[in-house]
This record gives structure tokens, sequence and C-alpha cells, in this order.
């Protein structure tokens, strides 16, 4: 599968770093034509210069009209699209107790929001074999204390997801179940402090702390994509990516 994205129309939202900026990347090497979206556009002109290939259509996907503006604008770049991958997260690590209604909106602001936005404004260009994706994470089934906004919120995207599906039987939305993945920026958004406590509440469950590669991942998803992309009598409506033990 050395291009098996080859003339395939792809919108990243979210790609100014870690798995976005990767799979963007790989979508690229793999023949596909691909529009990079996200708040930071320097982030993405240089994405764009170090692929070198690609399109800038940077906007916020929490904001209806700039949702909008990105899907149309990509559309217009690519000649449509075949696929749309949502994913920007967001998360904040700290108890629930602690944790204000401020947090909790901006959280659900990315997490839900943003990903229902910019899958609505992207169904005016998918044809009925194209695909929305969007990346989840495996904390919905682990309940990591600690990282309940995080957690709550990709449940909820999931809910959705589901509902997408049922008012749209003529397209495809694919759920992207992500385990720990490095090097990104997510992290950047955690408070260092807690770090430590989290990851001993978090082995003490049992939860896998294994690492996956950022560019590995990035390459698995486009193929796995290219692959859905491929069969479209066939409805791929999960991936799931995890570290293997060690």
């Amino acid at each position: 599968m050395d291009r098996p994205l080859e003339g395939r129309r792809v919108l990243v939202v979210g790609a100014s770093s870690g798995i976005g900026a990767a799979l963007a990347r790989a979508v690229a090497a793999g023949g596909g034509q691909v529009a990079v979206s996200a708040r930071r556009s320097d982030r993405l002109e240089e994405l764009v210069a170090q692929m070198g290939t690609g399109y800038v259509v940077p906007g916020d996907a929490t904001d209806p009209d700039d949702a909008r503006r990105v899907a149309d604008d990509a559309a217009t770049a690519l000649g449509g699209l075949d696929l749309m991958v949502y994913v920007a997260g967001y998360g904040v690590l700290q108890p629930l107790v602690e944790t204000d209604p401020d947090t909790w909106t901006d959280v659900f602001r990315v997490n839900v929001v943003g990903a229902n936005l910019a899958a609505a404004a992207a169904l005016d260009h998918l044809g009925p074999d194209g695909i929305a994706a969007f990346v989840s994470s495996r904390t919905v089934d682990d309940a990591n204390p600690m990282f309940a906004t995080y957690s709550a919120t990709k449940a909820a995207l999931d809910q959705c997801i589901r509902v997408w599906r049922h008012e749209h039987p003529d397209r495809r939305f694919v759920r992207i179940v992500m385990g720990n993945t490095a090097p990104t920026e997510f992290a950047d958004h955690m408070r260092p402090e807690r770090l430590g406590e989290a990851l001993e509440a978090w082995q003490g469950l049992g939860i896998p702390g294994g690492m996956m590669d950022v560019d590995d991942v990035g390459r698995a998803l486009a193929e796995a994509l290219a692959v859905a992309l491929d069969h479209p009598g066939i409805d791929s409506s999960e991936i799931r990516f995890d570290a293997r033990p060690d």
C-alpha cells in the first residue's frame, strides 16, 4: 500500500500538532490531497511546507461560521471531500470536586461541539461513499480518575456519532478509539503537579500505560481509513488503536 490514498480528498481538523499533523503527513505520503485546519495558522503553514503539498484552511471548529467556512474552503481547494477527520481534543487533569463550570465548558466545546460542527459542515461536501471520522478515546471505557472531563466529553461524542448514523444512514461515521500516543501537545494542558498522583491511581486500577508513537499512529490511521474508503459497501464503524503490552 505505497499510495493507499491516491486521489482521495481529505480534511484534517486539528492538524496543528500531534496525531492530526501525523495523519496529514501520512495522507500526503499516501497520495492523498489534504487540507489542514486548526486555529494556529503558523503551525499549519509549517506543516504544509514540511509536506511539500496541501492546503491551509485555518479556523476555530467550535465557531459555527468558522466550521462552515473551513469545510467550504477545503472542498473548494480539493474539488470536494472524501474524508473529514476530527482530531482536535482537549483534556484537563484534576479531580471532579475541583472542576469548575468554565473547565467543563471549555473541554465540552472542543471535544463535542467542535466535532459536531465540523461534521455538519462537511456533510454538504461528502458523497454517500465519504466518511466523517472522529478521534475518541479509550478513557471512555477506563474511567480514569482525575480525567473525568475528558472521558465524559468523549463519551458524549460517542453518543453523537451513534445519532449521526441514525440521522444520516446514507453516510458513514467512524469512531476512532485512541490509546496513549506520544509525542503530542495533549499533556501540555494537564497540571503536572497532579500527574504522578493520577498515574498511580490509573496503575492501581490496572489501566494500561503503554505508549504508541505518533507517526506510527498517523500512518496506521491513514491506511485504515484508506481501506474503509476503498470498500464503500462495508460499514467500518469503529477503528481501535492501542499500545501493545510491554
